[in-house]
Formats: C-alpha cells, structure tokens, sequence
C-alpha cells in the first residue's frame, strides 16, 4: 500500500508538468502469451528545454491480474547530435523488491531507419525493449525485441499510421520467445500529440 501511494504521490508531483509538455505520447496495446491477456497502457512526455536538452516522464502501468506492476519515471535527454538523442530516467514503481527504478535510453534516426532502446533496472524486474525500423509513408517495418524478468523474446513488429492528421498509429509484434519457447503477441495503438 505503501508504494501505491508514493507512486501516486509522484504522479500528482509531476501532474503539472504532463500538460505544459511540448509533446506526448500515449500508448495501449494488449500481450497475449501463454494463454493470458495482459493490457499495459504507457505515457511518455518530452518538453523541450533547449534546443539539445529535453525533461521527460514515462508512465507504465501493467493491469495483469496475477502481476500488476506501475512505474512512475522522470529525467532528461540530451541531443548529441541531430541523429542520436540518450536519456536517463528515475523514479519509483510498484509491486516489485524494491521501489527505485531507473531507466537509460537512446533514440537514433538517420533517413529512412530508427533505433530505440529503453533498458530499465530495479528490483528482479529487469526489462529492455529494443525496435529497429525500415521506415514507409504510413508504414513502419522493422524487428523488436524485449526482456522481461528471464523471459527474452525477439519478432517482427508493424506499424501503420491510420490517421496522419492526429498521428494515430496501429502496431502488431509477432514475438518469439527464446527462454521458454512460446509464441507471444504484443497488439495496440498510440498516439502522438505535438513534435514527438
């Protein structure tokens, strides 16, 4: 109960921030893997400080039955240059070992392709998620792979934009797990609100 309140607490400290943000992206997409529905929503915001140095907050909340978990993280980016932009995020979650968490991250875009990868530490938890991307006019193609606890999973993942005027996108990743050798699927839609 403890961690509830200090991760709500950190959402009311940050709230005023979320709407002063340049830009924001929310997320909802459903897992299915062993037989389970897992619905996740995330919230990620990016409020340009300078021309090279952005403030951020992510926000994940896993409400799987049998293993909810939240996140509540905020920090900084810095553009090294115009293709490569990394991060640091920290914060606190919920149900896990411990209540810190954080979060390294790095974006690369150059023409046509895009790398992101966001490696997160804290309590048994330890998750990465890394997407490369071919990228289309409405399309995205490309390959993901993730971490969670022991389970490693790599497949492709799609993307289509459905609306580019409010930039509404659909993803599908078809995703093979390596540790325990089942099939997972990860299905969803975000949208991306200002120059994210």
């Amino acid at each position: 109960m403890k961690k509830i309140v200090i991760f709500l607490v950190l959402i009311f400290i940050t709230n005023s921030f979320l709407f002063a943000q340049t830009s924001f992206k929310f997320n909802q997409y459903n897992i299915f893997y062993d037989g389970a529905l897992q619905p996740i929503a995330t919230l990620f915001t990016n409020h340009q400080i300078s021309e090279k140095l952005a403030f951020n907050n992510y926000f994940y909340v896993n409400a799987y039955e049998k293993s909810s978990w939240g996140e509540g993280l905020l920090g900084f980016s810095y553009a090294i240059n115009k293709f490569i932009k990394v991060g640091f995020l920290g914060g606190f979650q919920t149900n896990e070992t411990e209540i810190w968490r954080i979060a390294p991250i790095i974006f690369m875009q150059k023409n046509k392709f895009s790398f992101s990868g966001v490696f997160e530490f804290g309590g048994k938890r330890y998750r990465w998620d890394a997407m490369a991307f071919y990228h289309l006019k409405k399309f995205k193609l490309g390959v993901e792979g993730i971490k969670y606890y022991k389970m490693i999973a790599i497949g492709p993942r799609f993307e289509y934009t459905l609306f580019s005027k409010y930039r509404i996108n659909f993803f599908y990743s078809g995703l093979f797990d390596i540790t325990y050798g089942k099939y997972a699927s990860m299905i969803g839609i975000y949208a991306i609100f200002g120059t994210l």
